[in-house]
C-alpha cells in the first residue's frame, strides 16, 4: 500500500538513480536534506519501534565502514542512501530492500559478465538497484 511518504521516498530514489547513472556521483547536500528528513520524521510520527530503526542505522554505519575498509568499491553515497533507508524503514524493511537490490545486481552482473559486455572490475551503479529493491518491496506488500 502507497503512502504519501513511500511516494517521496520512490520519487528521491528515482531522481538519485538518474543522477548516479550520468554523472557517477550523489550530491551529499541530497543526502544530507534526506537523512534530517528521515530523522523528523521518526520523530514526529513513529511508525517504526525504537530497536528497529536503531537496528536499521546500525546496518547503515556497517555499510558506511564497509565503504571505508574497502577505499570506496561501493561509495559513501550508497551507503549513506543505506543508512537513510534504515532509519526510514527499520531493520526488517531495509533487509527487505537490501536482499531484493542485491538479487537483482548479481543477476545483471552474471548477464553482464556472460555477454562480456564488462570485466570484472567495471563499476555498476547502485542507486537503480536499492530503488527497483524499495519498489519491489513497496508494491510486493512485503514487511512494509
Amino acid at each position: 500500500m502507497w503512502t504519501l511518504s513511500y511516494a517521496i521516498g520512490m520519487g528521491i530514489l528515482g531522481s538519485l538513480s538518474i543522477i548516479d547513472i550520468q554523472f557517477r556521483r550523489v550530491p551529499a547536500e541530497i543526502l544530507g536534506m534526506a537523512n534530517l528528513a528521515v530523522i523528523v520524521y521518526q520523530i514526529v510520527f513513529a511508525r517504526e519501534d525504537l530497536w528497529l530503526i536503531l537496528g536499521g542505522a546500525a546496518v547503515g554505519v556497517l555499510f558506511l565502514g564497509f565503504s571505508w575498509a574497502t577505499r570506496e568499491r561501493m561509495g559513501y553515497g550508497d551507503s549513506w542512501a543505506i543508512l537513510i533507508l534504515g532509519i526510514f524503514l527499520g531493520l526488517w524493511g531495509l533487509l527487505e530492500v537490501l536482499a531484493a537490490a542485491f538479487f537483482f545486481l548479481a543477476a545483471v552482473s552474471v548477464i553482464f559478465l556472460a555477454r562480456k559486455k564488462m570485466s570484472r572490475r567495471f563499476a555498476v551503479p547502485f542507486y537503480p538497484f536499492l530503488t527497483a529493491g524499495y519498489l519491489i518491496s513497496v508494491c510486493g506488500g512485503g514487511y512494509l
